[in-house]
């Protein structure tokens, strides 16, 4: 069966059912012939300070089997490892003075105290001379935690203006001498970041 519309031959304005189909044909046929779009890279830049964040702008490079964990208010950077991540390494900032701080960490272990540097291990770290504390025996931590038997502590102290940068590993005396090359390997790692310093670039 076929239909026929017919309109009044006297009218010659189109009806405006007509403007409205051809406006919604023009505006399908110009969305299907439309490309998908896609996001192309034309330049790159080096990540800043902005980017990435470094505790005690330091950036360091610990062995493999050393696991990061959070830092705190008095541990800028905090690894442990060994057998049952008994083994803590901590880096840390305070104020003091190098032996002060050194007979603190021996009085951990019970040991007596030193009363000069001298007697004191020496080393480099960040670029400065540095001073190695070592102690072996039953560990006192304090801070609420227990005793512990059998333990060892290598640490390094660096005076830094006014206050010293730390260093100190300790847990169970085997675990700490397998890791003691990591841990001044790890030492000698450190790159300090200057964030106040803008690099100009190339060409300018």
């Amino acid at each position: 069966m076929k239909f026929e519309i017919s309109r009044p031959a006297a009218t010659s304005i189109p009806d405006m059912r007509d403007f409205v189909l051809l406006a919604a044909t023009a505006t399908l046929l110009c969305g299907c012939g439309q490309p998908e779009k896609s996001i192309h890279v034309s330049e790159t830049r080096e990540l800043t300070l902005h980017d990435r964040s470094y505790p005690g702008n330091l950036q360091d490079h610990p062995p493999l089997s050393w696991r990061r964990l959070p830092g705190t208010q008095f541990r800028l950077i905090n690894y442990v490892t060994g057998e049952g991540d008994m083994v803590e390494i901590v880096m840390g900032e305070s104020q003091g003075e190098v032996l002060e701080n050194a007979n603190r960490w021996l009085g951990q272990f019970g040991l007596t105290p030193l009363q000069s540097t001298k007697f004191l291990g020496k080393t480099m770290m960040l670029g400065k001379e540095a001073y190695i504390v070592e102690g072996a025996g039953t560990y006192t931590p304090g801070m609420g935690k227990g005793v512990q038997e059998e333990f060892s502590m290598i640490g390094v102290i660096r005076q830094s203006g006014t206050n010293i940068i730390t260093l100190k590993m300790t847990g169970p005396t085997a675990e700490v001498e397998k890791a003691r090359d990591d841990f001044f390997t790890y030492m000698r790692s450190f790159i300090p970041i200057e964030d106040h310093f803008i690099e100009t670039p190339s060409g300018s």
